[in-house]
């Protein structure tokens, strides 16, 4: 049996109305919660783009929702080097940075599975994290020889489709009876194998773009000579890109040209042009290039181009040793070089927010891999260091015109179209002279008292637990001040450390009540915000995809019989009035909505923007 107490069910936590969280990571967290009630043992799948969080979810997830033992799977080092470090109490613990745990002591135990880690390590411990590699091998030192299937009740798969599916798939079954969930940055189904799991979330692109969670993106394709093809049969005969195609694939094209000096070389100038530009704009940023190649000794030569040029270049491909890796990566932190040339390394799990021009000297078939490439440049840079959003937190892929990527492109310049449109106010529903009049029949009369039911729930706004935990840091550090003051100066340290647990312990127990007695109150907070949030997120995305402009009205006369509106509705309002009136028909008014309508309600909402989408396929543009 499974002998760790159910700590994710017993420890209080800010998750849900935590403003040092992101509405996405909220969003999701409420998804898997409500899941995995309903589907104890069942298979879900997260979306969350690249740059949103998904390691701070990952971290959440199981609260509230574990009854026992956690094992998280990354694909590679570098991901689970970035999930160890956010749970690291030695680093920046996410947990208690961000506001989720109020104090160290109520931090879980973590073990980082190795084959020389003790049983009694592992029955102690909370979560087990390791890469996939660790886990699933025949040896007798795998995870799934030294433990029984019980040993864990929830098991999280990051980016589990950048792995082999055997080999994830046999921890599963091995487990069968744990709650699994799936966490990815990139959702697409291209690469002939389907995505594990039920989609339970998907924050799009577009949407966390609009927010400024992400960079902005934007491409620049280089064409600047016209292209020759010698033939190693014919060397001194020069053929034309047309002459070519006429006996060569596309697929040959895009490979010599990914690998010709020349075409490179005008790659290489262009992102040494916009990484120019931009230390001008804003010097102090450590911006940089990541420069992606075919193979190593390809990288080489692009490494040596680059010098050649007087950047200062690193590289790092996965014939370094572990240690030659990290000695790199301590560098591109330590921004001892303004260019990093990679092959297959940085694909996944690899973040560093001041790698914003992405230069590409290689094909993509694989749609996953060309979207895990793009997300490493999404990372955005913390507003106090830079210049500008639109200056600093613009990210820019170059690569050569007959690369044959702007097909690959042409996914994220939709998810870029659609991030421009931005529904700026909320449409509310309403209520019309004939409902006004029907009042005294079928609704109740609502005394003054009732003023509770406004449409802002004020009485929601009583607490902010951010701000709850940093007075009660604030009120222990001045207890321990004013203790230590009146006792003597050469007092044992263990003394000290005594009373500041006890002043812990004293501020934890308060926190804790409050938490869970105000749980369901941030829920419903938080429901609210995403409902607003989701409707018009949803309808700019539905403008953007049928070219209709959000600001005009000429919507206004397909609309005009169905809802109270006027001719100085604009399009946008107008979608998000009838989003809001089928709610209102189907589930009453959002005050009078409980939890769990309001999140059936955010749920509806994808099946009215189906609706509209069909009513709007022939409007004007």
């Amino acid at each position: 049996m499974n002998e760790t107490p159910h700590y994710f069910k017993s420890t209080p936590v800010n998750i849900v109305g935590n403003n040092k969280l992101r509405t996405p990571q909220i969003e999701a967290y409420i998804n898997i919660k409500e899941y995995f009630q309903e589907n104890p043992t069942g298979e879900a799948l997260v979306v969350l783009p690249t740059g949103t969080g998904k390691s701070g979810l990952i971290s959440i997830a199981p609260f509230d929702v574990s009854d026992g033992r956690v094992l998280i799977i990354t694909p590679g080092l570098i991901t689970r080097d970035s999930i160890k470090k956010t749970q690291d109490a030695l680093q920046d613990n996410f947990w208690v940075n961000y506001d989720i745990i109020f104090s160290i002591d109520n931090l879980p135990v973590l073990v980082e599975y190795e084959s020389d880690v003790s049983d009694a390590h592992l029955k102690q411990s909370h979560i087990i994290f390791s890469n996939i590699h660790k886990l699933a091998s025949s040896r007798a030192t795998s995870l799934i020889s030294r433990v029984p299937p019980d040993f864990f009740d929830m098991i999280i798969i990051d980016e589990s489709h950048h792995a082999p599916a055997e080999s994830w798939k046999k921890v599963l079954e091995y487990f069968s009876n744990a709650k699994k969930l799936h966490v990815t940055g990139t959702p697409y189904r291209g690469d002939n194998q389907e995505l594990p799991g039920q989609k339970i979330h998907e924050t799009s692109l577009s949407e966390v773009m609009r927010a400024k969670y992400v960079k902005l993106l934007r491409k620049e394709t280089v064409n600047a000579h016209e292209l020759y093809f010698t033939l190693p049969e014919s060397p001194n005969k020069q053929l034309t890109l047309e002459e070519v195609l006429e006996f060569k694939e596309q697929e040959w094209i895009e490979k010599c040209v990914s690998l010709s000096k020349d075409c490179s070389l005008d790659v290489i100038d262009r992102s040494i042009e916009q990484f120019n530009s931009l230390k001008e704009l804003s010097p102090t940023v450590p911006h940089k290039i990541l420069a992606v190649g075919c193979s190593i000794k390809h990288a080489e030569d692009i490494a040596a181009w680059y010098k050649d040029k007087g950047m200062s270049v690193v590289i790092i491909h996965s014939n370094m040793s572990h240690e030659e890796q990290q000695e790199t990566l301590m560098k591109i932190e330590n921004h001892q070089c303004n260019v990093v040339v990679s092959v297959n390394m940085l694909m996944e799990g690899y973040d560093h927010r001041y790698l914003t021009i992405l230069a590409l000297f290689r094909p993509y078939r694989s749609i996953n891999a060309f979207a895990q490439i793009i997300g490493r440049v999404l990372r955005v840079i913390p507003d106090n260091e830079i210049k500008a959003f639109e200056i600093d937190n613009n990210a820019v892929v170059i690569f050569h015109e007959q690369a044959g990527l702007n097909k690959m492109w042409d996914i994220f310049q939709k998810e870029v179209d659609r991030a421009k449109l931005q529904v700026s106010r909320d449409y509310d529903v309403h209520i019309s002279d004939e409902t006004y009049e029907k009042r005294k029949v079928e609704l109740a009369e609502i005394s003054s008292e009732g003023s509770y039911l406004s449409t802002q729930d004020s009485y929601l706004d009583d607490i902010d637990f951010n701000k709850l935990f940093e007075q009660k840091r604030k009120e222990i550090q001045e207890e321990i001040s004013q203790v230590t003051a009146r006792l003597p100066k050469n007092l044992d340290p263990i003394y000290l450390k005594a009373i500041e647990q006890a002043a812990e312990q004293k501020a934890n127990k308060e926190i804790d009540e409050v938490l869970v007695s105000k749980r369901p109150a941030q829920a419903r907070k938080e429901l609210r915000k995403i409902l607003t949030s989701k409707a018009q997120n949803l309808a700019a995305d539905l403008l953007s995809d049928l070219g209709i402009d959000a600001k005009n009205n000429n919507l206004y006369n397909k609309f005009n019989r169905l809802l109270r509106i006027t001719t100085e509705t604009p399009n946008d309002g107008i979608i998000v009035i009838y989003i809001n009136n089928k709610l209102y028909n189907k589930f009453g008014s959002v005050d009078s909505r409980d939890n769990a309508t309001l999140q059936r309600s955010i749920g509806e909402i994808d099946l009215i923007i189906v609706e509209l989408r069909e009513m709007l396929k022939n409007a004007h543009h």
